[in-house]
């Protein structure tokens, strides 16, 4: 059983949210919050699983919320916000959170969301990943600074693959580009992969965002 910390202010999106996941008999929200303060006393009283939270919210906002529970080490967060702008969703990155979630989602998606974060994956939501690879790929198009540790582990043609990953582009979009077939894009995709140490996309865009990877610009 996935036990869940619901933070959000509006009663109605708690209830919807309850509802929703009560037909899943693996998952089952535990205690509820409307504000920050509650949430970190009832979260202190009793341990969950993971913790889905709102962003904007009385006494403080969810980012203080997941600073709060961080000596929590075992306790995954899921940020479930209509915020999808940039400064939003660059600091939850920055905090480490497992998902982030937009409020339009279907509950297939919520629920698939809770299941991966709780296995130990990372989850976002399209619209949450499209803000992400444009961000990082703006940067990427208006830095050549590629003198970087973690960058330096890469050749010339991973780095180039890097850029088109980052712009969104699919395996057989970047083999058309690049003239090459579809399974060595996916070999230089491994490599990339390997090297950097990280599993996916998602990890990946992390990576770009440490600072010793690509100068911030």
């Amino acid at each position: 059983m996935i036990k869940v910390a619901l933070v959000d202010d509006h009663q109605i999106i708690r209830d919807g949210i309850k509802k929703l996941l009560s037909e899943e008999p693996d998952i089952a929200v535990v205690l509820e919050a409307a504000d920050i303060k509650e949430a970190q006393k009832l979260l202190d009283e009793q341990p969950v699983d993971l913790l889905i939270t709102d962003i904007s919210m009385p006494n403080g906002s969810g980012f203080d919320l997941i600073k709060a529970v961080a000596p929590h080490k075992d306790l995954k967060v899921l940020i479930l916000s209509m915020h999808t702008e940039e400064a939003y969703v660059r600091k939850a990155l920055e905090m480490g959170v497992s998902g982030y979630l937009t409020k339009d989602i279907s509950r297939l998606e919520l629920v698939r969301a809770i299941q991966a974060v709780h296995a130990g994956e990372t989850y976002f939501s399209n619209a949450v990943s499209q803000v992400m690879m444009n961000t990082i790929a703006q940067r990427v198009r208006r830095s050549n600074n590629f003198d970087k540790p973690a960058a330096n582990k890469l050749t010339l043609r991973e780095k180039e693959i890097v850029r088109y990953i980052l712009d969104g582009l699919s395996s057989p979009e970047i083999a058309e580009k690049l003239f090459i077939s579809h399974r060595t894009v996916e070999n230089h995709r491994a490599n990339i992969m390997n090297k950097l140490k990280v599993r996916n996309t998602i990890e990946l865009v992390r990576k770009v965002l440490e600072v010793d990877f690509w100068e911030k610009v």
